[in-house]
């Protein structure tokens, strides 16, 4: 699925939207995640828009919230890229993370922006960045740890920036 640009009532909706991705761990499935949009409001900030999508409470520490990516969409939107975990509805239907995670690259390094790319290498890429965060950051290796079927899922995929990726 090529992704598709902000979802906007008319001309005059944010120029920014926020895209969550809700990850959870499914024991037959393995990794899947959920993709919920909307334009960035005036007075609300990124990190609040990401919540009020996975439906979280302010107050709710039990979730990981972490801002994973940022990319221009096609109509000339700003998207910021939320990684939520674990999902807080489990019954709504999720998509199963590519497998083995598909990796987007540019083919020269004046064009940063990979053709084709689509929700699937921008899901990998934030699973990619949580893992790298589980062995890097504490507080989300504390977080992790609460979650052993993610962690597990986790353990064999690579936590390094894109360019340091062996080809594939």
């Amino acid at each position: 699925m090529t992704i598709t640009p902000c979802d906007a009532p008319d001309a005059a909706s944010p120029p920014v939207c926020v895209e969550a991705l809700i990850l959870r761990h499914e024991p037959i499935r393995g990794l899947a995640y959920r993709r919920l949009m909307r334009g960035l409001g005036t007075n609300i900030s990124p990190d609040r828009t990401a919540r009020l999508l996975a439906r979280l409470h302010d107050g709710d520490e039990r979730h990981l919230v972490h801002s994973t990516s940022w990319r221009a969409a096609g109509d000339g939107r700003i998207v910021l890229t939320y990684l939520v975990h674990p999902d807080p509805d489990q019954e709504s239907p999720a998509t199963p993370l590519p497998n083995p995670p598909v990796i987007a690259r540019s083919p020269s390094p004046g064009t940063p922006s990979p053709p084709g790319l689509a929700i699937g290498h921008v899901a990998s890429h934030a699973v990619r960045h949580l893992v790298f965060l589980g062995r890097t950051d504490p507080v989300v290796a504390a977080h992790l740890a609460a979650w052993p079927g993610t962690r597990r899922a986790l353990e064999g995929m690579p936590g390094m920036a894109a360019g340091e990726l062996p080809r594939c």
